[in-house]
């Protein structure tokens, strides 16, 4: 009975099946970042935010926040491999404002398997290749980032 309300609001089950695990990664690092950041002196300049998911299925967030009082704003990255297709996956982060400043972050292409995910943060080291100062340039206010893939 469900199966045919969700088809009558145009809901194809191909689209659900393809959807889901997007849905669950991006459920998945809210519910982390919520854990993560609760109980010390991190403070965040901007929440999670998705960027475009690449057409191997390859999703990448990120999140902009302070490690520490006195640091400067840092920008964590969270890769996620819901695919597996390519061996190695890295991206170009192209940063823009309002005030049309321009700045640009590579990340090298990294090993990646299917179901992987690195996740930056400010207490360890690990994922160090997905942690970056924020662009001293940028108004993050009017902030905009385009992501383009690489792989290998």
């Amino acid at each position: 009975m469900k199966k045919k309300s969700l088809l009558k609001k145009g809901l194809s089950l191909p689209f659900i099946k393809r959807h889901v695990p997007t849905v669950f990664f991006l459920s998945f690092v809210l519910f982390c970042s919520s854990f993560s950041f609760a109980q010390s002196n991190i403070e965040t300049l901007k929440n999670w935010t998705a960027l475009e998911e690449a057409s191997f299925h390859y999703d990448v967030s990120y999140s902009v926040v302070k490690c520490s009082t006195n640091s400067n704003a840092t920008i964590l990255i969270n890769a996620f491999n819901e695919d597996g297709t390519n061996p190695k996956v890295g991206f170009t982060l192209d940063f823009s404002d309002n005030k049309n400043n321009t700045a640009q972050i590579v990340v090298a292409p990294f090993a990646s398997k299917l179901g992987d995910m690195f996740i930056a943060s400010c207490s360890s080291s690990e994922h160090s290749n997905l942690k970056f100062d924020f662009p001293a340039n940028i108004e993050l206010a009017s902030m905009k980032i385009k992501i383009t893939y690489q792989t290998e």
